[in-house]
């Protein structure tokens, strides 16, 4: 197997299928941030197509969620308590803007409250082959930066943490058995849309305009001190995930593009 060359200590390129391509210490777990919103996403998906939500049903904004926004580090859109939106126009806000907020509101939605959710995502996980999982809540965000949903009894750095091969599981049952994210991260233009606000805003995936392969999106994920992403992509008529997590930022030169210019390298390393 083919050993990727490049600055993030934990990489990968694989199929859709799980077939493993290419590798950088693939079983070593570390921080993912965003990219752990692929799990709340794939629940969220799944509780649709159960009948427990619609697209249109309207969520209302707790005392908690309000308080939650009011951080400028984990939330852009600012909410109100008793402030209402559609599932549609969170899911949007939620999957292309990575907003966190919605991260909670999806899971105290569909199981009731956080410690519900964490207990499910553990048996989803490992009906997955994924075994003993750091997952303590569905944002990606460090317990210090958690706000109202902080864990006093764990310490400030306590947060997700994934290998390669489990973020490349995770992805692919997300792309596989719901395909439709791939047409909502190739949506440009969005709208969020509440009974108090409409907060327009575009679409971030950088990779959208690089012509090289054709890449489909997928997530993105930075914290304070590392970058990670994982991506779609579309070459000699198949599909591919590439993975790439954990890269300090002190590498990174601008902020925000390394990720898309070594997972562009590691792809062209692999397929030519």
């Amino acid at each position: 197997m083919k050993t990727l060359q490049v600055l993030a200590p934990v990489a990968l390129v694989g199929e859709l299928n799980g077939d493993i391509l290419a590798v950088k210490n693939p079983d070593t777990r570390v921080p993912i941030a965003s990219v752990t919103k692929l799990l709340i996403a794939y629940q969220l998906y799944d509780a649709i197509k159960q009948g427990i939500l619609s697209w249109h049903d309207r969520l209302v904004t707790s005392q908690r969620i309000a308080d939650f926004t009011k951080s400028d580090l984990v939330a852009e859109i600012k909410l109100s308590t008793g402030e209402s939106y559609t599932v549609e126009d969170a899911l949007d806000a939620f999957f292309i803007l990575s907003e966190n907020t919605f991260a909670f509101v999806f899971a105290e939605k569909i199981f009731q409250n956080i410690a519900n959710w964490q207990a499910q995502t553990i048996k989803l996980l490992a009906k997955w082959g994924i075994n003993n999982p750091v997952i303590p809540n569905p944002s990606g965000l460090s317990n210090q930066d958690l706000l109202t949903y902080r864990d006093p009894e764990m310490t400030d750095s306590y947060e997700p943490l994934f290998s390669a091969k489990e973020v490349l599981i995770m992805a692919s049952h997300l792309v596989n058995d719901f395909p439709e994210i791939l047409a909502l991260t190739q949506k440009m233009k969005f709208n969020f849309v509440t009974d108090h606000q409409a907060y327009p805003y575009l679409n971030r995936f950088k990779f959208l305009a690089i012509p090289t392969h054709k890449w489909l999106g997928l997530k993105t994920g930075t914290s304070p001190d590392t970058e990670s992403f994982v991506g779609v992509v579309e070459a000699k008529g198949r599909r591919y995930i590439t993975v790439y997590l954990g890269t300090r930022i002190e590498f990174l030169e601008p902020k925000g593009t390394n990720c898309y210019i070594e997972s562009e390298k590691m792809l062209t390393d692999v397929l030519g």
